[in-house]
């Protein structure tokens, strides 16, 4: 800002002195993006720019005889910075920073001159890694809430759809926290699922957060032969944008969909496109033509710009049922088949029995058969046989 006094040497004359105050600029980028820096100066001619860190006594780029000039740059920011170079005889002399991290931080120097003056600006940058995904998930009744590449330190609390709740009790949650080679934080949380409500992890870094929910939904029955549908609910205020994914076991990728102002781009997995029949607008999951292979949870996972939410159904296979009438006409036919059964193995059995016994007793093969024979065809060759008997004595009488 300039700012311009009036001198009086005499009553007759006036001197104007003019300077600028220095106000710093304070600048936030976002952690591996690029970051502009602004500067700016009152065009002249024969530009030079000059940005430096002075605290660590870096330079970090050079301009002048119109074009850049970076023999004596930093080896930190080589091949990292640009200037506006179309831009310049308009007076301006911002920076562009590409990729930044968190050594970046810290408070710049902009030098400029031309032949109407110099100048010199400050610039202050801070670096943020902004909480981007929560996640979480169930295993054993142990829940855990988990996010990763934060900066400045993130902090993660517990809480349910229930306020009117008694506090957590801080003893079931276990929560740490790590730092990597980056500088960036990992934090992970454990505690007892809840099965009664809706569990809710929020991890806030800054002024800055995002929320993971888990709630475990009823049980859903179906038959191999029948179709079902697993729920699953979309908030309202998100329905135009927002990425879903189904899991089987919340390993096994079933589908994906990506919603952009409500239209939905959807992948099926191979292994599941022939159990798929469709998703409905909610985003509840259609599926047919089941095997007991496909018993167990069913996961919808929810993206949204704030939040993730997570959505878990177990699927039971059960038999397909028969009615009552099928079953009656199944039993009997079973009884009567088993009844058969046994009378043919009971007269088997007295048959063998009668033959072991004549057999026993000397009686022959032909005798046997004989004796097995109906009693109405013995009675005919008892008759046969009789006949025969007295039409020989008749001959014997006669003398023929």
């Amino acid at each position: 800002m300039w700012v311009c006094l009036f001198h009086s040497a005499s009553d007759a004359h006036l001197t104007c002195v003019c300077m600028f105050l220095f106000t710093d600029v304070y600048v936030t980028c976002v952690f591996s993006e690029d970051c502009v820096m602004p500067c700016s100066f009152m065009p002249g001619s024969e530009e030079v720019i000059h940005w430096l860190k002075p605290v660590a006594d870096l330079t970090v780029h050079s301009y002048y005889y119109s074009t850049d000039q970076l023999q004596q740059q930093s080896l930190h920011y080589r091949r990292r910075t640009a200037l506006f170079n179309d831009q310049i005889h308009k007076g301006n002399a911002s920076l562009l920073l590409n990729a930044i991290t968190l050594q970046d931080q810290g408070r710049y120097k902009c030098y400029t001159s031309t032949v109407k003056g110099n100048k010199e600006s400050f610039i202050n940058i801070s670096v943020e890694a902004p909480v981007h995904l929560v996640n979480i998930q169930l295993s054993d009744d142990i829940i855990t809430c988990s996010s990763k590449d934060i900066y400045p330190e993130p902090k993660l609390t517990w809480s349910t759809n229930l306020p009117s709740d008694m506090p957590l009790d801080p003893g079931t949650i276990q929560t740490s926290t790590k730092v990597d080679d980056r500088g960036l934080y990992d934090i992970t949380s454990t505690k007892q699922f809840s099965r009664d409500r809706t569990n809710i992890c929020t991890v806030t870094s800054g002024t800055r957060g995002e929320t993971g929910t888990l709630r475990q939904q009823d049980p859903v029955q179906c038959s191999p032969s029948s179709e079902v549908s697993i729920p699953c609910r979309i908030p309202q205020s998100d329905l135009l944008t927002f990425n879903l994914t189904w899991r089987f076991n919340q390993i096994v990728n079933i589908l994906t969909a990506t919603y952009t102002k409500g239209t939905p781009q959807m992948y099926i997995n191979d292994q599941w496109k022939e159990q798929v029949q469709d998703m409905s607008e909610s985003g509840s999951l259609q599926l047919h033509r089941l095997t007991v292979i496909h018993q167990g949870s069913y996961s919808c996972e929810l993206y949204t710009s704030r939040d993730t939410h997570l959505f878990l159904t177990y699927l039971e296979i059960t038999p397909d049922k028969l009615s009552a009438g099928t079953i009656v006409a199944v039993v009997f036919v079973v009884t009567i088949a088993a009844v058969a059964t046994a009378a043919g193995v009971y007269m088997y059995l007295k048959k063998r029995g009668r033959e072991d016994t004549l057999e026993g007793e000397g009686i022959s093969d032909n005798e046997v058969n004989h004796l097995n024979k109906p009693l109405n065809k013995r009675g005919e060759e008892r008759k046969t046989e009789g006949q025969q008997v007295a039409q020989g004595d008749a001959v014997t009488e006669n003398g023929e």
